[in-house]
């Protein structure tokens, strides 16, 4: 039996969700708070389905009628429209979301499919340069309408100031579009083309002190240094164990094994991606002791070593190492962070020690996997004779 106009328009709701049948499957479907709306059963492959065809009174019982029709059409020729239109449906949406993504969303969900892979410092130079060069500029424009000549006079005020970093931010755009074209976001990777500057980026060479006599100023200005002690601390750790700024601020108490006197440093602070081993001679040790003294006496207990002076569940700033180093006199043309480093390998030559064991110390990565492995295992206690031998030579400077 069907429905008529009349009965339609003067269903009224009841206790409970109701139907009325058109007959051949049209249902009007009465909720219990007088909504209406038309649903369609059929079967497919002995199993009933049900498609929503429209709320009443948009879709009259005629057009309700007229979709049936239609619906039932296209099954006998083997299609389903409910199928078909949740397609058309997501095509839609995943072709205006490719119409409105923007820089900003497709760079951030390049990072997180990223970050994982890269060792802390890494994480955080490529944070920088998304927060300070790129974002700011085009974070909120849709990637599909940004040009390469936008692209350019964004990096080309950057190289200014900052030639490096212009590049760094040009290669990061470049895998930021790579990364939208491979989603089907893009089409065209406007950033791999650019040309910033005809000259080479310089190699950057970090300035050290490494004569002796030079060292030996070094170590009284430390020795003079008035500022927080845990900063003099992490002067003084720098000196002994000359690795990578990063690493030595991001030190952690858990890394310590007092009783193997080692430093052990996990692959994901690394530059490399691999653990790495740093020995530690007594004065080393010495420093560590003092540090978790006063840090006890002061009662501020920190996972890090040298925690932030704002927070102490954040390490030291990638800037305070370099401002005492301002404060104690040296340009930074003379002395920086970094410079430890070279001070340690330069006179270590000098001293006549293996540069495959320097290198090993230094953390610089070798290309055979295996073979890097193996020496950092088995030439450890070599190396922890080299670092004892370096730590009795800076005393002796001190003195």
């Amino acid at each position: 039996m069907t429905l008529t106009e009349l009965e339609v328009k003067h269903a009224k709701p009841r206790g409970s969700p109701y139907a009325l049948s058109d007959g051949d499957g049209l249902l009007l479907l009465v909720g219990k708070n007088g909504s209406m709306s038309w649903v369609l059963r059929y079967w497919m492959l002995g199993k009933e389905r049900r498609a929503g065809l429209g709320g009443y009174p948009g879709v009259s019982l005629a057009d309700a009628r007229r979709l049936k029709t239609a619906f039932k059409r296209e099954l006998a020729f083997g299609l389903n429209p409910k199928e078909r239109r949740a397609a058309q449906r997501m095509e839609a949406a995943e072709a205006e979301a490719r119409r409105t993504a923007t820089f900003g969303r497709t760079a951030r969900a390049w990072y997180e499919s990223r970050q994982g892979t890269w060792a802390d410092s890494s994480r955080a130079g490529v944070r920088h340069i998304l927060d300070n060069c790129l974002l700011p500029g085009l974070g909120d424009r849709p990637l599909r309408e940004i040009r390469a000549l936008e692209l350019l006079d964004l990096l080309s005020g950057i190289e200014k100031n900052a030639p490096s970093t212009a590049r760094r931010a040009r290669a990061l755009a470049t895998r930021i579009f790579q990364y939208a074209a491979a989603r089907g976001d893009v089409d065209v990777d406007v950033a791999s083309g650019l040309v910033m500057s005809p000259k080479q980026a310089r190699k950057r060479h970090f300035a050290a002190l490494t004569a002796p006599r030079d060292i030996a100023s070094l170590m009284a200005r430390i020795d003079a240094y008035h500022g927080s002690a845990s900063v003099q601390a992490a002067l003084w750790f720098s000196l002994y164990t000359f690795q990578r700024p990063g690493e030595i601020r991001g030190a952690a108490w858990d890394e310590m094994d007092f009783d193997a006197k080692l430093w052990r440093i996990p692959g994901r602070r690394m530059k490399g991606r691999r653990p790495h081993l740093v020995p530690l001679s007594r004065q080393a040790l010495h420093i560590l002791k003092s540090v978790r003294h006063l840090a006890a006496r002061e009662g501020s207990p920190s996972p890090y070593v040298f925690p932030s002076k704002k927070s102490s569940t954040a390490p030291m700033s990638a800037l305070t190492v370099c401002a005492a180093i301002r404060t104690m006199g040296y340009t930074d043309k003379q002395m920086t962070a970094h410079g430890f480093r070279a001070l340690a390998s330069t006179n270590l030559n000098e001293l006549g020690w293996s540069s495959d064991v320097i290198e090993l110390s230094l953390s610089h990565s070798e290309q055979d996997a295996s073979r890097a492995a193996y020496n950092h295992a088995e030439r450890l206690p070599e190396r922890r004779r080299m670092m004892q031998t370096w730590a009795d030579w800076l005393d002796r400077l001190r003195r």
